[in-house]
């Protein structure tokens, strides 16, 4: 036989003994997509390798030993990105590293292996973490876990925020992106883009409550920081809950509120709401609600806050008992601390829920004009302990539900907003060949019901078909 037929042969049986093409393929569902005006019937769709490779009402061949999945009566939406997650923060301790996480590293090792999954379990395909310090890599290496995009953040002066919040010997090196000396922002920034890092953070807070003594970058500091990110084509977020921060933000012509607009003091007069948030609008600023920060605030305050049955699906169990220990409920106390001592904690709650009601009237008024939202949780947002990962998203869904945010909005806010927004929309938002197989199976429509987006039967990511009930917490 010639060496070239023999190679021929050889070639041949190779290829034939390669493995399939990892094949997942959902047929009869109906898609519920940003792309689409409305439901689609029943449709075919076939997964290759975690790519959506085709998407048709006709039948589809797909391979003898690919995954099949009978989907009729099913709706199948992309997967959920939460736009503003933190993977440091432990709910209930606060960031890794500092103390109570540091005296308990058995909690914080359960917690940081259930996060992902949690994430998942509420159908998180892809986070945004604007401040992930070093527990990113923990993370990703996780065995399942959503797709994880990052900014680089910029702290401010070591008596700014968020550095004088820290008093480990480590803090600085967990903010390698800090401006100083020869460290321009040009040459910073330049490092967070070859790092990987999708966006700039950077922090407009002067102080918390009272406080208005904190520094803060210049016009001119961040007239630099947003050319030389937009320079590296990274879009910046501001750390801003306040009207006078959002000013400085909007001035800067930066690209994205990290907060919504609760905090309405004003030193004298009507405070200009609606003024600063209709600049945002004619900006085009992207803007992040966080109802989940001042309702998580609450939430903590309230006795039963342990009682919610939905807590058992996300944390980890030894991890919830240390919340119903005197050590656990640290930071309540400290919350209760700032109010008068006779004062029922369930009355110190429903004061935060002054700040959730005017969050959801800025994002209302948002709504109204159209402006496109990100559903973002900043979960935890604080050492709350009922903040927890997934769950945070779904509360702010139903935050902006309650709000009177449309369900297509939601939708959109949740899947091809955050796509357009970071400039991700090759690879995520909709259900279409060539994205990212990150995908859920609902029983029920999104656009007639929010509670849609709690029945989720399967959550596909980069094509693996995951039972829902498999994430929960052990």
């Amino acid at each position: 036989m010639p060496y070239t037929k023999i190679l021929l042969v050889l070639a041949l049986g190779l290829a034939a003994c390669t493995p399939p093409s990892d094949e997942l393929l959902i047929e009869n569902v109906a898609i519920v997509s940003a792309h689409l005006d409305a439901p689609s019937a029943p449709q075919n769709v076939l997964v290759r390798d975690g790519v959506i490779v085709a998407v048709s009402a006709e039948p589809i061949t797909a391979g003898r030993q690919a995954q099949r999945i009978d989907a009729s009566g099913r709706f199948l939406t992309p997967g959920l990105m939460d736009s503003h997650h933190h993977v440091a923060f432990v709910p209930g301790m606060g960031a890794m590293g500092v103390t109570p996480a540091s005296d308990h590293p058995a909690l914080v090792e359960a917690y940081m292996a259930q996060q992902p999954r949690s994430l998942l379990y509420y159908g998180v395909t892809q986070i945004l973490d604007p401040a992930p310090l070093l527990a990113w890599r923990d993370f990703e290496a996780a065995p399942l876990a959503p797709d994880l995009l990052r900014c680089g953040e910029i702290p401010n002066a070591l008596e700014g925020y968020p550095l004088n919040q820290r008093d480990d010997s480590d803090a600085l090196a967990l903010y390698p992106y800090r401006i100083e000396g020869e460290a321009t922002p040009e040459a910073v920034i330049a490092r967070i883009a070859a790092d990987g890092g999708v966006c700039v953070k950077l922090y407009l807070e002067d102080g918390f409550g009272a406080e208005t003594g904190w520094p803060l970058f210049d016009a001119d500091m961040l007239a630099r920081i947003r050319d030389a990110a937009h320079a590296q084509g990274l879009p910046v977020i501001a750390h801003a809950n306040a009207i006078d921060m959002y000013q400085i933000a909007l001035d800067a012509r930066l690209d994205i509120l990290g907060h919504g607009l609760w905090n309405w003091q004003w030193p004298e007069g009507e405070p200009p709401v609606g003024e600063t948030l209709n600049r945002l609008v004619e900006q085009g600023t992207g803007y992040m609600p966080t109802h989940g920060v001042m309702a998580g605030l609450g939430g903590q305050l309230r006795p039963d806050a342990l009682a919610d049955p939905q807590l058992a699906n996300v944390v980890p169990a030894a991890l919830l008992d240390w919340y119903r220990t005197a050590g656990g409920q640290w930071f309540a106390d400290e919350l209760a601390a700032d109010f008068p001592p006779d004062m029922p904690r369930e009355e110190m709650a429903d004061i935060f829920g002054f700040g959730v009601g005017r969050a959801q009237r800025a994002t209302a008024y948002l709504h109204a004009q159209g402006h496109p939202l990100l559903l973002a949780s900043d979960c935890p947002g604080s050492p709350t302990f009922v903040n927890q990962p997934g769950l945070c998203t779904w509360r702010e869904i139903l935050s902006l539900n309650e709000a009177g945010v449309s369900l297509q909005a939601i939708l959109e806010a949740g899947t091809i907003n955050p796509a357009r927004q970071f400039g991700l929309e090759a690879d995520y938002g909709t259900v279409e060949a060539g994205k990212v197989a990150n995908l859920l199976i609902l029983t029920a429509n999104p656009l007639e019901d929010v509670t849609a987006w709690d029945r989720i039967e399967t959550i596909i990511l980069r094509g693996e078909a995951i039972s829902r009930h498999s994430l929960a917490a052990p």
